[in-house]
């Protein structure tokens, strides 16, 4: 074993408990935290701004907590150089088994930069590198051929390929850039729309990032999802602008005519200047691997870049975090009190749309009791979950992402909806308060269009009796609104209330007893 050292000049020796870990705040290289051997998180150097006489206090990500209980062996270690801070054994919670960061396989998992756990690329097979790369060269030729845009590796995946021909260990996806012609935001969200649009028909799984980003998603030769993201630059007033988080005064010739990069041995297009771009996009010590790197652009680039292409992610990153973890194994298996009351008053011959349906629980009972079940959801790890619960359960239900801040994407999933001119019965459990003003004015224009042909939207949501209330998954976004105001939204819209009932008793989890309402609404056909 090696031995622990104790820091730096602070004399902070490293701590960990249930709750955090503790380090010398005057540590300044990227950290590796490794649990029972396996790397599962980096932390990065302190801010120029942290005080150097007090050790960091640095919580257990969300995504790891609902592991941690049992016993593991902790070490705390240099990223880059052999200094070891912390090795020593924990036992966390109540638990009496080893602590084990892995997915339902037993295979090994890590954060991502998005906080996510993620199986990172090192600890794939060869395989699976194959067919992501399949896929990134599939793509590239697609958006060449089909859409007439000369996309090219970026970020995470150009790092790689031009600091070791390879993609890098600890990342679990691919990037694409491309520069757009045009130079007003509106055009390039537009040109964006149609790229999906065209891979979409051509039968990529796409899922909407923003208004000038996106990412495909396929099943690697491990089994995984994988994504690769695709990312759109434009140049305003003489800046490039490239999604995420990227402003930097690069001409045009920084980036066109593309290049050519080495990849796992292949041949991919890459920026005219891979090294001026990697600097723009990571700094000046791009060259030095930190897996603990994040984006942390000015407040006016990202400002802008949400003003212009934005907006369409609202606490997403909540309910992704959410799914992806074991907190949502802490949701019921079997059907809400609100599915079997719905199911009371309806009958398979409809079909039924679930939109937000969370962990599938209802939407999978549907589904076992011969409903055409098609279910809507805003966090693709939900959707992931539920396909693979369907998949295994041997059930024809439909799962896909989908997004009611994007107006888009509302307007063509009512024209969907309606196109058969069959009557459907809408579902939404505790869908309501989870949505901000304009999510929530989307979701009557979705019903007001999908229920032209017949049929009623069951919603349940809670009331604003139930905002001082203790709940048991927490406190995150919600929107606390009296059933007089959502009536009121409603009929607005055209729809009419047939039934309307609000109160405890309705809605009750292990000691929550939410307030909520019950609505059943028609739209005039």
């Amino acid at each position: 074993m090696t031995e622990p050292v104790t820091g730096g000049s602070s004399g902070e020796a490293p701590f960990i408990d249930d709750d955090a870990l503790r380090v010398p705040s005057d540590w300044d290289t990227v950290l590796d935290v490794c649990i029972g051997g396996q790397w599962v998180w980096s932390i990065s150097p302190p801010s120029r701004r942290a005080a150097k006489s007090q050790s960091r206090h640095i919580p257990w990500p969300p995504a790891l907590r609902p592991y941690l209980d049992g016993h593991a062996r902790i070490t705390i270690r240099e990223h880059i150089g052999e200094r070891v801070l912390l090795d020593k054994d924990h036992w966390f919670g109540a638990g009496d088994g080893e602590v084990r960061i892995v997915d339902d396989a037993g295979q090994p998992l890590s954060l991502d930069k998005n906080g996510h756990l993620q199986r990172a690329f090192d600890t794939g097979s060869a395989a699976m590198v194959d067919s992501l790369l399949d896929n990134v060269e599939t793509l590239l030729r697609d958006l060449r051929e089909e859409c007439g845009i000369h996309a090219f590796v970026a970020f995470g995946a150009l790092l790689g390929a031009v600091r070791e021909g390879t993609l890098i260990g600890h990342d679990s996806d691919a990037d694409l850039a491309y520069l757009s012609d045009h130079t007003h935001p509106l055009d390039v969200a537009r040109e964006s729309f149609r790229m999906q649009r065209v891979l979409r028909r051509r039968g990529y799984t796409i899922s909407t990032l923003s208004a000038a980003s996106f990412k495909t998603l396929f099943t690697d030769a491990d089994g995984d999802t994988r994504a690769i993201d695709v990312f759109a630059g434009f140049i305003v007033d003489g800046d490039f602008y490239l999604l995420p988080a990227v402003k930097a005064p690069l001409p045009h010739s920084t980036l066109l005519p593309p290049g050519e990069i080495t990849l796992h041995g292949r041949q991919l297009p890459g920026p005219a200047d891979p090294e001026a771009l990697l600097e723009a996009t990571y700094g000046e010590s791009w060259r030095v691997p930190d897996p603990s790197f994040t984006f942390q652009p000015p407040r006016s680039t990202r400002q802008r870049l949400t003003g212009w292409v934005r907006g369409l992610r609202k606490q997403l990153h909540h309910w992704e975090q959410f799914y992806s973890s074991q907190n949502s194994a802490a949701v019921p298996d079997e059907p809400s009190a609100f599915a079997q009351w719905v199911h009371e008053r309806e009958s398979p011959s409809h079909p039924l749309v679930e939109i937000g349906f969370g962990t599938g629980r209802d939407a999978l009972w549907f589904a076992r009791l011969g409903y055409q079940v098609q279910g809507l959801e805003y966090a693709h790890s939900a959707v992931k979950h539920a396909r693979e619960a369907a998949r295994e359960a041997g059930l024809s239900a439909d799962f896909e992402v989908f997004n009611l801040y994007e107006l888009r994407q509302v307007l063509a999933m009512g024209a969907r909806l309606a196109q058969d001119g069959t009557p459907l019965t809408l579902y939404g459990r505790f869908l309501v308060h989870a949505l901000e003003d304009d999510g929530r004015q989307n979701l009557w224009r979705l019903a007001q269009m999908a229920l032209r042909a017949g049929g009623l939207f069951y919603l349940e949501f809670r009331t604003g009796k139930d905002e001082g209330a203790e709940h048991a998954f927490g406190e995150h976004f919600r929107r606390f609104l009296e059933p007089d105001v959502v009536v009121d939204e409603i009929e607005s819209c055209g729809g009419h209330i047939e039934y309307r009932e609000e109160g405890h008793g309705l809605a009750v989890y292990k000691d929550e007893d939410p307030h909520v309402c019950r609505l059943a609404v028609r739209w005039s056909q």
